[in-house]
């Protein structure tokens, strides 16, 4: 016989239809590590690039089983925040949410430089000018 779960097992739902269309979103403009590092992989030739694939693999790997534990362990909303919270305590939980949050935004700024990139390879020369040029770059 299976005993409900008390009230604060339970996950409640809080991202309404707009919210998880906000996510996928962001998830499809989540390419820019890809595409802008091509050029990085090509430098590196064949073996570079292989051997860079399988250690970010391996690495990816170890983080997701790391989440897999941690999900199972304390099913509770609020994922890395409920986790630095119960290893770490009130205090340095607060400082790793926040620098968490801050290096999600900075990615916002990675992510915006690749979509022009992506632009210029499906429709090339579509730029008729540029804005500005700092240090020779434009």
């Amino acid at each position: 016989m299976t005993t409900p779960a008390s009230e604060q097992d339970k996950l409640v739902r809080v991202l309404a239809r707009g919210d998880v269309l906000a996510l996928a979103f962001g998830a499809m403009i989540g390419w820019g590590w890809i595409v802008l590092t091509g050029t990085a992989i090509q430098s590196a030739g064949s073996l570079g690039a292989i051997l860079a694939f399988i250690i970010g693999g391996l690495a990816i790997i170890m983080v997701g089983l790391t989440y897999a534990e941690l999900a199972s362990a304390m099913p509770q909303v609020g994922g890395e925040h409920v986790y630095s919270y119960r290893a770490l305590g009130h205090l340095p939980s607060f400082l790793c949410t926040w620098a968490i949050i801050l290096g999600y935004l900075s990615v916002v700024a990675f992510e915006a430089v690749a979509l022009p990139t992506v632009i210029e390879h499906l429709a090339p020369n579509y730029a008729v000018g540029h804005l500005w040029t700092i240090a020779g770059w434009e």
